[in-house]
């Protein structure tokens, strides 16, 4: 129809086509048009896009199709908050959202005899812990608070333990790569992780 359950404003051409646009980097079945996504305890909306990124590579493909759609982005791990701020907020927004799910990007690489470990964003903690207990013995987190829901690392490590509370657990985050939308539009790849492998740095 053209019309968005967020708010009374027409979609422009280019968020009326951004679904098919974001099917064809991930491909239609990892794209859930008009989501109405409920958080984990509070918070409901619905999403013109729910959409799974495969890898690092798409992800930076997805977002810079949203950033030229001027929509709303939510980037969504597990969606196991307890504040609901991984969910649409319909009747408080001017423009269409999207959800951007990082569950599938859930690669782990062990490092340096298990000591580090380089996590993709949709890396679970408690799936963490169940590998390199397995594999080396150790722990990866601490086992209080919220880590039976299995949380991403990006959120419960990068801003629990390895932020906010980076004194109380044994898991921070050293270094990192992110994505930041620059002044002109465009989408930059901040890359702090030191590897040089000489590969492609999205696989």
């Amino acid at each position: 129809s053209g019309f968005r359950t967020c708010c009374d404003v027409a979609m422009t051409d280019k968020q009326k086509g951004l679904p098919q646009k974001l099917e064809g980097i991930v491909g239609k079945k990892f794209v859930k048009c008009n989501a109405d996504v409920q958080g984990s305890r509070l918070g409901r909306g619905t999403a013109l896009a729910l959409v799974k990124p495969g890898s690092m590579a798409e992800a930076v493909q997805v977002l810079e199709e949203c950033v030229a759609a001027d929509v709303v982005i939510i980037p969504q791990g597990a969606n196991s908050g307890l504040t609901g701020a991984s969910v649409p907020r319909n009747t408080k927004s001017d423009r269409p959202t999207v959800i951007i799910n990082l569950r599938r990007l859930d690669k782990m690489i062990p490092i340096n005899k298990g000591q580090q470990t380089l996590c993709y964003a949709g890396v679970g903690i408690f799936d963490l812990q169940e590998k390199l207990k397995k594999e080396f013995n150790r722990d990866s987190h601490s086992v209080l608070g919220s880590i039976f829901l299995n949380p991403t690392t990006a959120a419960g490590v990068a801003f629990g333990s390895g932020g906010t509370q980076i004194r109380k657990g044994p898991a921070y985050t050293d270094r990192a790569l992110w994505c930041k939308v620059k002044e002109n539009g465009s989408v930059e790849v901040v890359n702090t992780l030191g590897i040089l492998d000489g590969g492609d740095p999205f696989t």
